[in-house]
């Protein structure tokens, strides 16, 4: 078995940089341009605005699980009184009593 090692010898052999963010080319816009300035802020807010409600969001999930787990428990225990229920029941009409 031969160990196989691979060298780049030419710059050729290397695969081409596709990747997006080399395509793209940003303007530089002065710090004090009112418009540049304001959509930022918009910006800033929006993502604050966003993450209260993720967070929120988080929250009333968290709530909603502890519910549904509760939920579920209290159908398990109902189900077994139900067939606790159905036992006696079965077993009066096998004898006849009902």
């Amino acid at each position: 078995m031969t160990d196989q090692k691979h060298t780049v010898n030419y710059l050729k052999d290397e695969p081409e940089d596709i990747t997006y963010e080399n395509e793209v080319r940003t303007k530089n816009y002065s710090r004090n341009n009112k418009k540049v300035n304001d959509k930022i802020y918009t910006l800033k807010a929006d993502i604050d605005r966003l993450q209260e409600e993720y967070d929120n969001f988080k929250i009333i999930s968290a709530g909603h699980q502890k519910i549904n787990g509760e939920l579920r428990e209290e159908i398990k225990d109902l189900k077994e009184q139900i067939e606790h229920l159905k036992d006696p029941l079965n077993n009066l009409r096998k004898d006849g009593n009902l």
